[in-house]
């Protein structure tokens, strides 16, 4: 998928017709990676399109939405053996409120855009067999890879060496059980990179506050589903494995905003958010 250089056709010529010796540097240059390669999916009510195969590296995963509801996108690697059949009945015999197994290996994706807008998230993605799934939940509370929003997807290793992470302005540090951001976050179109420094995996959902609402109105929001939200995504990766990183780009408007983390607890089966892993935050 990678394109050669045509830097590299030029030398070539050069060297083939006896011409000088290439300019310190040009091998360097022929071997650079290039920049991270777009993936485009799509979530539908209750469906994923998108490629079945990819190429391995470091990625820019571009999540659409067609639907009204909230989705989001969330790579889960399978372990070596382990069929897409054998993964879908260990995910239905799984119960809210228990730790996750230790065969469900989280590896990063998409959290939910902000409506009519794609959410982008540009991270390493290694080769393997993988499933595509979303666990939102909203709004009846039954998760929509129960619904069938699940999907295999493989990942083929690359003969070309990853991309770098592109440039960030904005560093957000994930630990048990709490956000850090190394700057107050202003408005702007930002480029966060997430980085997963606890002992467990993570995920960081972003959501404006709506003019008027408060994390009061956000709790009791949650607590039901009922009405509208109080709150409208703005983007995230959802959960990264400790050591993960993750760039997020997302447009940050001023206003009242908060970070939030839904996943189940290694030990008690608790949503971190229950653990206190949230974060309101203001943008200026």
């Amino acid at each position: 998928m990678l394109k050669k250089s045509c830097l590299g056709l030029v030398l070539i010529g050069l060297v083939a017709c006896g011409g000088e010796d290439a300019a310190p540097g040009a091998d360097a240059a022929m071997r650079a990676p290039a920049a991270p390669r777009e993936v485009h999916f799509t979530a539908s009510d209750f469906a994923f399109e998108g490629p079945e195969t990819i190429e391995a590296g470091m990625l820019t995963l571009v999540l659409h939405n067609s639907a009204e509801t909230w989705h989001h996108l969330q790579l889960v690697r399978l372990p070596d053996g382990m069929s897409m059949q054998e993964f879908e009945q260990g995910m239905a015999s799984m119960q809210p409120g228990t730790p996750p197994p230790p065969w469900f290996m989280d590896a990063g994706g998409v959290n939910p855009p902000p409506p009519g807008e794609p959410a982008r998230v540009t991270m390493l993605v290694e080769p393997g067999e993988y499933a595509v799934l979303c666990l939102v939940d909203t709004p009846d509370k039954i998760p929509h890879v129960m619904k069938g929003m699940i999907r295999p997807l493989t990942v083929t290793a690359s003969s070309e060496p990853p991309a770098p992470l592109p440039p960030s302005d904005l560093t957000l540090t994930l630990v048990d059980y709490a956000f850090s951001f190394s700057a107050p976050p202003t408005s702007a179109t930002r480029v966060i990179r997430v980085e997963n420094g606890a002992t467990q995996a993570h995920e960081i959902a972003i959501f404006r506050l709506l003019p008027g609402k408060t994390m009061d109105d956000l709790g009791a929001w949650a607590a039901t589903y009922e009405g509208p939200a109080p709150m409208t995504p703005v983007g995230g990766v959802p959960a990264i494995r400790p050591g993960q990183v993750a760039d997020v780009y997302v447009d940050l408007e001023p206003g009242a905003y908060v970070a939030l983390c839904f996943l189940p607890d290694a030990t008690d089966g608790l949503p971190h958010l229950d653990h206190g892993m949230a974060l309101p935050f203001q943008v200026s």
